[in-house]
């Protein structure tokens, strides 16, 4: 598939999550000025996993995958079925920390969270693909790849 044609069905995904107007069933947390401050402490440090452990972000990760009824909302809009394991931040983190425990963006009315699969979040996020190489010339010519 085509970049372009991935990118018209996360749109549509988008679009129609943010159509439907879901609302979570459990109440979820609100990011705090206190919370905020310690997540851009977080991102300049580069280590965002340490949020993305925490308990307030797993409730708003098992709310958003419930109101997705824990599907993966681009391969949905494509036609197909898969399990959402990932929910992915329409507006990357690093760009806005505002946003990280908003479902729905409060400037526009989109959706700011998504349930997505975990190929269609390597699609979404190119850029995270780590690209190994060996740090040290093979010992012998012999090799097994």
């Amino acid at each position: 598939m085509r970049i372009d044609d991935f990118e018209r069905f996360s749109r549509i995904a988008i679009d129609k999550a943010t159509a439907e107007h879901k609302l979570p069933t459990e109440p979820i947390p609100i990011l705090t000025p206190v919370k905020l401050a310690h997540l851009v402490a977080l991102l300049a440090a580069g280590k965002e996993n340490i949020w993305y452990n925490s308990g307030d972000w797993g409730t708003v990760r098992e709310a958003v995958k419930q109101m997705d009824h824990c599907e993966c909302l681009v391969c949905k809009a494509m036609g197909r079925h898969s399990p959402a394991r990932v929910v992915h931040h329409v507006k990357h983190l690093r760009d806005r920390p505002d946003l990280a425990l908003s479902i729905y963006d409060p400037d526009t009315g989109a959706r700011q969270l998504i349930s997505v699969c975990k190929d269609c979040h390597e699609r979404l996020h190119p850029e995270s693909q780590r690209q190994y190489r060996p740090s040290k010339p093979p010992v012998t010519k012999e090799r097994w790849d």
